[in-house]
């Protein structure tokens, strides 16, 4: 009779859900914000040359990042000693209208093309090429001995470009670009003096945002590596960073690798992303008892392996806008801690040499790519849309959909996004608990790959009621489903989320045992869960076999997604436990039972609300 029914149903087409999301009518504010505020999401690297900038503004991307400016015409490396300051830049050198419009005018474009757009420009350096007079004995020819004079170079570009642009200059700077690959000319402490000493003059000469360490994707997503000691670096620089610099930034990829017909990805995303951004957040708890603000000033898609480094086909071109989607998600539901994100994605990329379009929006000559399509799906979200609160299903498995949803007050539409990290259709029940909503019908606008190349299809009409509540999710896609309603947002309350995290970072499993201890501001929370980072060896179990909070059992858990199963050199995985609001207390015990020895938790976060 089951099979016979089972048959029946397959038949009149009903959708068995793989996996349920749970939508609240609540707002959910992270640290305070609860819109979707484009600017912070929406910028790429690089800027734009000037015929295209009509082309960007288009699909609502603007420049978010000035790169190597020190670079422009050989500008640090031409720049002449000060006749009275032996050892020192000369401060007329920038002076000359001519260079500061070789040097600037490019710039200059953007402020003129996108406005305010680009208020929050972000401005990086390489710094790897320096005059001849001055001393870099120390450092391989590559950096200078003195590190103040080196940050006066870097001062003085600034002044000069305030000076040419009638104060029109990026808010916010990155010292220098990936320091950790250059590392055997530019050390450590180095790195670290000479983020103090950039700091301490642009901010009291310009009033501008500093920061760093803008570490590769290894330096965060590999810190678990030969027990934690990678960490270690990242732990000196927020020593110094948390008290002189403004923000702490990073970068962040997946990769690419090509074996024959086929195409795996691995990466930071989504778990060792999470996990490490709780290790920078947990650090800063610690030292300072709050949170460090977030740049990704890089992210997306990275190296593409297996295939010769020009290589360029459809499948790339997806990978090219799948993988910086997925990170949106990740990114959108940490809004607490992350101030923006600049995609690696470049208005057009060519140049004498290069004639790779693999990271370019657009061709010279303004034809769009396919690259666009990454806009063509983000741009349909705006400031008016608040965020709701939303949970995954804690099934005990790994979560193979990420999700978000946003509602508009006024014109009450509103949106459940969905990223499928796997590669097979997935049935997903949207849940609306006590019915508060139930909409029949929406629109569907999905990425997916089809044909050899991507595709975006937009607006497409469906009907959830007659699949018992699923909309479906096509395999290695990134969707979007809106619903018109009569709902009245307006009378909704807020449920404002903010990370709490334990007095212990790195915490040895010993005996099958690890420990820790959270305090709380206060009581009378709304809605908590526990995050928790495990690292062990890949052969081991990252799954607690127990989790306890405060004496009660946690029996509902899933675990992040992990793009690391395969290249990974340890398994370093982050499960989320769902705790009874009525257990948590100003002082929150976490004890934790693993099968076997070995291996570390870091870190241990709590994520409580209250509603406002």
């Amino acid at each position: 009779m089951l099979l016979l029914l089972v048959c029946n149903l397959l038949l009149w087409g009903v959708a068995f859900p793989d996996t349920t999301v749970t939508i609240y009518n609540e707002w959910l504010s992270q640290g305070g914000r609860v819109h979707f505020e484009v600017e912070r999401w929406n910028k790429i690297n690089g800027l734009t040359q000037h015929n295209l900038i009509p082309k960007c503004k288009a699909i609502r991307t603007a420049a978010g990042r000035w790169l190597n400016p020190d670079l422009s015409g050989h500008l640090f490396e031409n720049w002449r000693q000060s006749p009275s300051h032996h050892g020192y830049p000369d401060p007329a050198y920038l002076q000359d209208h001519t260079l500061q419009s070789k040097t600037f005018g490019f710039y200059m474009q953007q402020v003129n093309g996108y406005g305010s757009d680009i208020n929050n420009m972000v401005w990086e350096i390489k710094c790897l090429n320096w005059p001849s007079w001055i001393d870099t004995s120390h450092h391989q020819g590559k950096f200078p001995n003195n590190v103040d004079a080196a940050a006066e170079f870097v001062s003085l570009m600034v002044q000069s470009t305030k000076d040419y642009t009638g104060g029109r200059i990026p808010h916010i700077f990155e010292v220098i670009n990936e320091p950790d690959w250059v590392e055997k000319y530019i050390d450590q402490q180095t790195n670290i003096d000479f983020h103090k000493a950039v700091a301490k003059k642009l901010k009291s000469r310009f009033g501008m945002k500093v920061g760093g360490p803008t570490y590769t994707t290894m330096a965060l997503g590999e810190a678990d590596e030969n027990n934690f000691s990678y960490w270690k670096r990242t732990a000196k620089f927020l020593d110094m960073s948390l008290d002189h610099l403004d923000f702490f930034s990073f970068h962040s990829y997946n990769y690419v690798r090509v074996s024959g017909g086929s195409y795996a990805y691995s990466g930071i995303n989504e778990a060792r992303l999470v996990a490490s951004i709780d290790m920078v957040e947990n650090y800063s708890h610690l030292k300072k008892g709050k949170n460090v603000p977030l740049v990704i000033s890089e992210f997306g898609r990275g190296n593409v392996f297996g295939v010769a480094s020009g290589f360029e086909n459809g499948m790339i071109d997806f990978q090219t806008i799948y993988q910086p989607n997925g990170f949106m998600f990740t990114f959108l539901n940490l809004r607490e801690f992350i101030d923006r994100v600049i995609v690696f994605l470049l208005s057009n990329e060519q140049y004498p040499g290069h004639t790779s379009l693999r990271k370019s929006l657009f061709t010279l000559d303004g034809h769009p790519l396919h690259m666009t399509k990454f806009f063509t799906f983000w741009q349909n979200f705006y400031y008016d849309q608040r965020f709701l609160r939303i949970s995954s299903q804690y099934d005990g498995q790994e979560r193979i959909v990420a999700s978000l949803a946003l509602a508009n007050p006024h014109n009450k539409e509103m949106v459940v996004l969905l990223h499928n990290y796997g590669s097979k259709w997935q049935n997903v029940k949207l849940d609306f608990p006590n019915n508060w909503l139930n909409p029949s019908t929406g629109e569907e606008t999905c990425v997916l790959f089809e044909n050899g190349n991507p595709a975006v299809h937009p607006n497409y009409h469906f009907e959830r009621s007659k699949n018992h509540g699923t909309v479906g999710l096509p395999g290695s896609s990134t969707c979007f489903y809106k619903f018109k309603t009569n709902y009245n947002f307006n009378g909704i309350h807020t449920n404002n989320e903010n990370t709490y995290y334990g007095k212990d970072m790195v915490i040895p499993i010993s005996n099958g045992h690890a420990q820790t201890t959270i305090h709380l501001p206060s009581s009378g929370y709304h809605t908590a869960h526990l995050r928790v980072g495990v690292s062990r060896d890949k052969n081991a179990k990252s799954k607690p076999r127990q989790a306890v909070f405060n004496g009660h059992t946690l029996s509902s858990s899933y675990m992040l997604f992990d793009a690391m199963k395969v290249e990974g050199k340890t398994k370093w995985n982050v499960w989320e436990f769902m705790v009874p609001q009525s257990q948590v207390r100003t002082t929150n015990n976490v004890s934790m039972t693993f099968d076997g020895n070995g291996g570390h938790v870091s870190p241990v976060a709590l994520v409580v609300g209250k509603l406002q």
